[in-house]
Formats: structure tokens, C-alpha cells, sequence
């Protein structure tokens, strides 16, 4: 494929500036040795390997972000704090949808 896009080095020391160094998604702070990039729209999803669609996250969450979008990984974390939450001195509160 003429033009394919290739992440790279400086690719990823921009969107660590970008984000400011932190998670996307959990706002744990990022390293190079604790950072994964991933589509923000996975391919599977319809998304393209492209530079805007590209974010990093913590490396635990490498996995379910190459599979699911943000809104489904939230929706799961609410579910594992609403069933297990308790245990772990967690609960969950639902605010209005804007």
C-alpha cells in the first residue's frame, strides 16, 4: 500500500506531550516503559491506522483497547465496581447524562 502510515518515535513522544503525559483513559501517569499506543476508534470498529486516530494508554488496558472503544471500557469498569467495587472500598454513582 502506496503512502501506509508507520507509527513511530516521534509519533509517540507527540501524543505523550499531547496528553500530557497521562492515560487517556485513566489518567495514570505515562512512561515509555508503561506506555501502549492504540486506535482510538479500534480497526475492528471501523477505525483507520492513522496519526489522529492513534492515543497511548497504561499497558494493562493495552488489550481492551485494540478491541473495544472508550464508551464500552467504561461501561465495563462500572459494571466491575457496581458488582465487586464494595470489596475494594469502591461504589459507584451515576450523574445525569449531559
Amino acid at each position: 500500500m502506496p503512502n501506509e502510515y508507520k507509527f513511530n518515535a516521534k509519533d509517540f513522544y507527540r501524543i505523550l506531550d499531547t496528553q500530557e503525559k497521562q492515560c487517556r483513559l485513566t489518567g495514570r501517569e505515562l512512561t515509555p516503559e508503561n506506555t501502549n499506543a492504540e486506535h482510538i476508534l479500534p480497526l475492528r470498529k471501523g477505525g483507520r491506522h492513522e496519526f489522529k486516530n492513534i492515543c497511548l494508554i497504561v499497558e494493562p488496558l493495552s488489550k481492551l483497547k485494540r478491541y473495544y472503544t472508550e464508551e464500552e471500557i467504561i461501561h465495563l469498569a462500572a459494571d466491575i465496581i457496581e458488582f465487586n467495587g464494595s470489596k475494594f472500598g469502591y461504589r459507584l454513582s451515576k450523574t445525569k447524562k449531559r
